[in-house]
């Protein structure tokens, strides 16, 4: 029968390896079978492409398995598979570069036409692995907002609960000034004035670092790490010459990172500021900075061997406001509050190790 050129052109428009090769392109589709009575495991051009495997990897039940990151778990699916199942499952795997991968595979069995019996298993691999990762980051990203939430709810109490009891100090204060006053009460009352208007100021200006960290636009940029703690230490310089202090940095492991300037000059600060301050006296205190970018996690690890704090009783409260643990009357329990508060903003997180007595190692992740 003569094939005319339309009849031609009608089956290469509708040519099924095309279509099968294009969807595995786009949709990073591989595949797989495994031959149970010679051994023998094949991987398709695309799966090794998927897996980044070199055209000389040879796959065999052992390599196969370790391919996988819970090959516990892939075994027990192919022992089933042999006895007749099938199975779907999303499965972490690991690539020839060491690089951990999120798949949906498939297994189904292949039965001998003669004997019935199961001799091989085959099937499908598609990554998946953005959609895992997105539904990770919003996951980490909507308990990140649930928390930040739960500690400005926290903090609105708090606030509200100072600028009353001021406004009363106020009240009381100024209705003394109506009754008539000797020269003594006049200057006492005129100090409490002063204290109400200092603390009145400082728990505004709280509200403000609090409001700004969580409202203002964070312009992230390119930041030179070292340049900017050294600017701190400037700012420190007659504090540090004060004391016996050993400092240590280095910021060879990641020098630059994209943040907001002004939130790293804080927290490098707030560290610095109560390492010195909570400095045990009998020894010089020595304080490590430095940075690591260890799996794709940007750390920066600020380390002090000053008199620590004792988790066990106020691990939970550390970063909340007002929270002191030391007779320090320099302490005001914001320093860390705001530091977590400018941290977790940007979608980090900031940790702690102490113990009493032999000082603190704080871990903010970027």
């Amino acid at each position: 029968m003569k094939i005319t050129p339309e009849k031609n052109l009608q089956q290469k428009l509708q040519d099924k390896d095309y279509f099968l090769k294009e969807t595995a392109l786009f949709t990073a589709t591989g595949s797989y079978s495994a031959n149970l009575e010679t051994g023998c495991c094949f991987v398709d051009d695309m799966g090794r492409s998927v897996l980044s495997l070199p055209s000389d990897y040879n796959v065999n039940f052992q390599t196969a398995l370790n391919l996988f990151v819970d090959f516990k778990s892939i075994w027990i699916h192919f022992q089933n598979c042999i006895k007749g199942s099938e199975f779907v499952e999303d499965l972490e795997m690991i690539d020839h570069n060491d690089q951990k991968i999120w798949m949906r595979a498939t297994g189904k069995p292949l039965y001998d036409d003669v004997s019935g019996r199961v001799v091989g298993i085959r099937g499908v691999f598609t990554s998946i692995d953005r959609y895992i990762r997105q539904g990770k980051e919003l996951a980490e990203t909507a308990k990140i907002i649930e928390i930040q939430n739960e500690r400005l709810v926290h903090f609105a109490h708090i606030v509200s609960h100072n600028l009353r009891v001021h406004s009363s100090n106020l009240e009381l204060t100024l209705e003394t000034f109506n009754s008539p006053l000797v020269g003594t009460d006049e200057k006492v009352f005129k100090s409490y004035l002063s204290d109400i208007s200092n603390n009145l100021s400082e728990t505004l200006e709280h509200l403000n670092e609090v409001v700004t960290i969580n409202t203002h636009e964070k312009s992230k940029e390119p930041v030179d790490i070292e340049s900017v703690f050294k600017s701190v230490l400037e700012d420190h310089r007659s504090l540090l010459e004060e004391i016996d202090v050993s400092l240590k940095y280095d910021f060879s492991n990641l020098s630059h990172v994209d943040y907001v300037p002004t939130f790293l000059s804080s927290i490098f600060s707030n560290l610095l500021s109560n390492a010195i301050k909570y400095r045990d006296s009998s020894k010089t205190l020595k304080i490590n900075v430095k940075t690591k970018n260890k799996r794709n996690n940007k750390l920066l690890m600020f380390q002090d061997n000053g008199i620590g704090i004792d988790l066990d009783r106020n691990g939970a409260k550390i970063f909340n406001m007002y929270k002191t643990f030391h007779d320090n009357e320099d302490a005001r329990g914001i320093g860390l509050f705001l530091t977590k508060n400018q941290v977790e903003s940007l979608g980090g997180n900031i940790s702690v190790v102490s113990e009493v007595g032999k000082g603190s190692l704080f871990t903010v992740k970027f």
